[in-house]
């Protein structure tokens, strides 16, 4: 394989942002954060300027962001080898990677959303690297759409916050983040509410999930790019905000919300699929709604090393995909009477611990105790694909009684931690987890998922179970309604 030179020049300048992300990242662990102002301009009574805010959340995900650039570059050099839109891929991977670096470095809202917008563009050219393929041309419209939903929704909560703030910058505004939320009342709230859903379209969350599964006539590397690192923009964003949104009742209630139905809804239909690519895929946007169910709950750190964690694995899951057939042909759970009582036993515990931190300093830790609940559900899941026909139910018990208390502690830990040097905020949020009612449905949604995904993967469904099981597969129907609705009759006769 011989590499053209304009080729081995953009990668030559991936492997160099890497480079450059560890100079900053080093920057600081040393320095401190730092902001560096580029130009600055006066259009009107606007000032709009162009400036790198360099802290811990933004030099960790400009490392994360260079490094998979990189290697999905280096992989990509020999997966299209030959190809004709081969440097057509290269060039828009390096405005990708350049765009996103932009967008986690960005020091104001302006910049932050000059590049979320550049991001999508180039998000499109890549989906569309195949343009001879109408099921490329139909998800990428997908995307376009809700993309451009999303952009509505963040544009407005920028200029709500302008017009309250009179600011851009990220400092300014977050110095202001308790006068915001007292004198600004229900102004302030909705304002959180569509930097909410800018970031919930951009993460693939239900319901404008749909067009990333049918991406897969993108080259692979398009969708580990995609899928390790561009869907995490919404994530950012979330954290990125967190010293307001921590503030924000109604965001952090539709973010635990949409983002425990999106997390339920992803596992089910993952769990029927039989391509592995659109395992893959239903897998990213469950991930996705855990991490914005954690946004919800306040535990923004925990949504950070979620993001950090996800991306790497879901980046070499897609590079790996020939080695994952084995995986896809596990059995599904098998729920028999011993598992089924450990079951309904863990879940009174996890009721009872979710009580608890409602009172626990007036709820201010609830996120530790909700969290750490559906983390029960996840340890009970894998011990159930175990034979527990030789195992006790005592004994299973307290493995995963173990299991949960070593992974709260585990998590409250790393919360606190990250919380005080990356993002400032100690502890979960207050205001937004007042409420119990939310986090206890969200845990009894995971809860009767658990049930329902053991009666779709056993045999001998019943009617309405073959009925619901097709239901999952088709991922909802969203996909094909949407697919009828926007194909143009070109499209649709070839």
């Amino acid at each position: 394989m011989k590499q053209s030179f304009g080729s081995a020049l953009i990668h030559i300048c991936l492997w160099l942002l890497f480079l450059l992300s560890i100079v900053f990242f080093a920057w600081n662990l040393s320095h401190g954060p730092a902001n560096i102002v580029l130009s600055e301009a006066q259009i009107a009574s606007l000032k709009v300027s162009l400036g790198l805010r360099i802290d811990g959340l933004s030099s960790l995900l400009f490392f994360m962001v260079t490094l998979l650039g990189a290697s999905v570059g280096r992989y990509a050099a020999r997966y299209l080898d030959g190809e004709r839109r081969q440097r057509t891929f290269d060039w828009y991977l390096l405005l990708t990677i350049g765009c996103v670096s932009l967008l986690v470095l960005s020091s104001n809202l302006l910049m932050l959303f000059a590049m979320w917008l550049a991001t999508s563009y180039c998000l499109h050219q890549l989906l569309v690297y195949y343009r001879e393929r109408p099921q490329a041309i139909i998800a990428a419209r997908k995307k376009f759409i809700v993309s451009r939903i999303g952009d509505v929704c963040l544009l407005g909560g920028i200029a709500m916050l302008y017009q309250m703030t009179g600011s851009f910058d990220f400092d300014e505004i977050f110095a202001r983040k308790n006068e915001l939320a007292s004198t600004h009342g229900s102004n302030f709230h909705f304002a959180g509410v569509l930097f909410a859903a800018g970031a919930m379209t951009k993460s693939a969350q239900f319901p404008f999930h749909f067009w990333l599964p049918e991406t897969m006539e993108t080259p692979t590397t398009v969708s580990a790019l995609m899928h390790a690192g561009i869907i995490n923009a919404g994530g950012f964003l979330i954290i990125r905000m967190s010293p307001l949104l921590h503030l924000a009742t109604w965001a952090l209630t539709l973010l635990t919300a949409v983002g425990a139905i999106t997390a339920v809804f992803g596992a089910l239909v993952m769990a029927t699929q039989n391509d592995i690519k659109k395992k893959l895929a239903y897998s990213t946007i469950s991930q996705m709604g855990m991490m914005m169910f954690g946004c919800g709950l306040g535990a923004f750190s925990i949504a950070l090393f979620h993001i950090f964690a996800h991306s790497f694995y879901k980046a070499h899951a897609f590079l790996s995909t020939g080695n994952l057939t084995a995986e896809s042909k596990k059995r599904g759970l098998k729920l028999q009477a011993p598992s089924m009582f450990i079951l309904l036993l863990t879940s009174m515990i996890g009721l009872a611990i979710i009580a608890i931190g409602v009172n626990y300093h007036s709820g201010d830790y609830l996120a530790y105790f909700v969290y750490g609940a559906v983390l029960q559900l996840g340890l009970f899941q894998n011990i159930g694909h175990a034979d527990l026909s030789s195992s006790s139910r005592i004994r299973v018990t307290a493995i995963t009684a173990i299991g949960l208390v070593l992974a709260v502690t585990a998590y409250a830990i790393l919360e606190h931690a990250i919380g005080f040097t990356v993002l400032g905020i100690v502890g979960p949020a207050t205001d937004g987890t007042s409420s119990a009612f939310i986090p206890i449905a969200a845990y009894l949604l995971f809860v009767a998922s658990l049930f329902l995904c053991a009666q779709l993967m056993r045999p001998g469904q019943s009617d309405w179970e073959k009925r619901l099981y097709v239901y999952f597969w088709n991922g909802g129907y969203f996909s094909h309604w949407s697919t009828r609705w926007l194909a143009s009759p070109d499209l649709q006769n070839r």
